[in-house]
């Protein structure tokens, strides 16, 4: 399969750019991370970006973020195993990395990646204790505020 079968959006141009930034070790932590910045913005700052979160035990998850780094598997650009790029996604990911500078949301995840960027155990530790998450139930649905 080409690298430029599927069709990709700029959810999937942010996934990989900050899995080019930041050294997530865990997909749940990079489901935490977008769960706080997706709290922690207005809005206005995110405008088209919709995330489904459901509380786990472990804290957050999204089956919208889970599908989009599924295609990004199946298309070759992140490894099947680790939270990493392979070659052809960095390559892509210089390729498209400019069209996220007209975009807030991004901007303001790169702001708080680099806030939690030398310990990102930080992330999953404060989702944990988050208002939103404390009130909800275990496998439910998350109620976003602004939405």
């Amino acid at each position: 399969m080409s690298v430029y079968s599927l069709t990709y959006t700029l959810h999937h141009i942010l996934l990989i750019k900050l899995i080019a930034s930041f050294p997530f070790d865990r997909v749940r932590t990079l489901h935490n991370f977008l769960f706080l910045a997706i709290v922690s913005s207005s809005p206005f700052q995110r405008p088209g970006i919709h995330y489904t979160f459901y509380k786990s035990n472990t804290g957050v998850h999204s089956f919208d973020i889970q599908g989009y780094l599924n295609d990004l598997r199946r298309g070759g650009l992140l490894q099947e195993k680790l939270l990493e790029l392979t070659p052809k996604g960095y390559d892509f990911y210089h390729q498209v990395a400019e069209l996220l500078r007209y975009e807030r949301f991004p901007e303001h995840c790169m702001k708080l990646g680099l806030k939690y960027k030398d310990n990102l155990w930080r992330v999953n530790h404060e989702v944990f204790f988050h208002p939103l998450l404390r009130k909800s139930k275990t496998g439910r649905k998350i109620q976003l505020p602004g939405i």
